[in-house]
């Protein structure tokens, strides 16, 4: 099976790349917003246009004359030695865009028909045009017919015709998508979609700076997204699908999530946002914490967060390999300090990792296929009879409200992912949370469900 094409988006900075990108994915995926430098990682959405599908890629906006001798690099017989001057973020940036454009079929590139052609736009089509590799020329802002005129402008690029589209309104992208697909050399056969409907979605959620696009970057193998020592380096959700023991698994990495009195207006904002979003529609989260850092406030509430959502959850304590004078009791010590902090987490598995060393990073997909298994777990209702008449046997449940002791009639399964149970009381009756409590942990004991909240309702029988 062939995969689909990949098209890759390139521009200067605010030409309206990641506003083309999220018109094209019909998605909000990408961050949008008039602060140069604000799309970072690469982002990747899939396209499907007449029956035909491609992925495509918008990069991170960099200065254009790094951008452009970063290119110059990819050409044959070039050195790939000396030293572009930018700092780090930029230069993963143009280290990712760099990856990006060797896998492209076709390159766009994105000018602004508004502002008209600049210097840096004609620098880097002339890069552009030595890749050996098709270019289609997008003229976006074309907002209003009093701009329509200025396209003709942008045929000095020597790129052939200038599409003039409005990535904000979308007029002229139907069309522009007609020649795009025209352009593509389709691979023969059905095309794979990019994330399959069963894929599992596993957000990386922590503070800043906890280690979790380095942890992303090793479990990929490949330097998929930017790594630095800069705070509120990752802004928007990264997706990356990959496919391990016969299960996709899509990886996103997530801005990291400060205090709420400390989160700047605008892009964080934006960003925690996103990142607070994904905890919905993510089926696991990996909660990535600073293993040689004590834990704070702002670690319990992300932790609490993460517990309410329902996700499944694993416990990454990262760093490792910055704890001083370990010996063979310091993870006992360590886990039992965790799980004082986090006693509403006693459930979930941990993994001690060093992303920089690599130690236990390759268990953590293992993991993450245990804890999704435990959410579709369904118990035979002969079994939850057993255990509720042991339990009731034990320990009777003492009523919360009403005049009388509550009686049990039955535990039934109601639900899975996660998993729900309900327990069925009397008429006026009601069970104090304790013994829901109590019921819970004997159901852990007895079938697991690591890592997986577990939902225990009562439903109370009328007269």
């Amino acid at each position: 099976m062939k995969k689909i094409p990949t098209i890759v988006i390139v521009g200067r900075i605010n030409v309206g790349k990641s506003t083309l990108f999220n018109r094209l994915t019909e998605s909000g995926r990408a961050l949008v917003s008039k602060i140069e430098g604000t799309t970072r990682d690469y982002n990747l959405g899939q396209v499907e246009w007449r029956n035909k599908a491609f992925q495509l890629v918008d990069t991170g906006g960099v200065n254009i004359d790094i951008l452009k001798k970063s290119i110059q690099r990819l050409l044959p017989n070039q050195s790939k030695k000396a030293e572009i001057k930018a700092d780090v973020i930029e230069k993963e940036i143009i280290g990712q865009t760099n990856r990006a454009l060797e896998k492209a079929d076709l390159i766009l590139l994105v000018v602004d028909g508004q502002t008209g052609i600049l210097p840096e736009d004609k620098e880097l089509a002339l890069v552009l045009q030595k890749l050996d590799k098709p270019v289609l020329l997008v003229c976006n802002k074309i907002d209003a017919p009093r701009h329509a005129h200025q396209v003709n402008d942008f045929f000095a690029l020597g790129l052939g015709v200038p599409y003039p589209v409005s990535a904000a309104s979308g007029s002229g992208t139907g069309d522009f998508l007609d020649v795009l697909i025209k352009k593509i050399k389709w691979p023969i056969g059905r095309p794979k979609k990019e994330v399959a409907d069963d894929s599992i979605r596993v957000a990386i959620i922590g503070k800043p700076n906890a280690g979790k696009s380095s942890l992303v970057n090793k479990i990929l193998g490949e330097k998929r997204v930017i790594v630095s020592p800069v705070a509120q380096t990752t802004r928007e959700p990264q997706d990356t699908t990959i496919t391990y023991k016969n299960r996709e698994i899509t990886l996103i990495d997530t801005a990291g999530l400060r205090k709420k009195g400390k989160i700047k207006p605008g892009l964080e904002k934006m960003a925690t946002d996103r990142t607070t979003n994904m905890l919905n529609a993510a089926d696991v989260v990996l909660l990535v914490t600073e293993v040689d850092k004590p834990l704070s406030r702002q670690d319990s509430h992300i932790a609490g967060d993460i517990k309410s959502s329902g996700a499944g959850i694993v416990l990454v304590l990262n760093k490792w390999d910055l704890v001083d004078d370990k010996d063979d009791k310091s993870d006992n010590r360590v886990k039992k300090y965790y799980q004082t902090h986090f006693p509403f987490l006693s459930f979930v598995p941990i993994i001690f990792t060093s992303a920089e060393t690599g130690k236990n990073v390759d268990k953590i997909l293992d993991q993450i296929l245990e804890v999704e298994a435990e959410k579709q777990k369904e118990i035979p209702s002969e079994k939850l009879e057993e255990i509720i008449q042991s339990l009731i046997r034990k320990h009777k449940p003492m009523q919360a409200k009403g005049p009388s002791r509550p009686k049990i009639k039955s535990l039934t399964q109601t639900g899975v992912n996660p998993p729900e149970f309900t327990v069925t009381v009397g008429p006026r009756q009601s069970v104090q949370q304790s013994y829901l409590r109590f019921i819970e942990n004997q159901l852990r004991y007895n079938f697991g469900f690591s890592g997986v909240p577990v939902i225990i309702r009562v439903r109370t029988l009328t007269e």
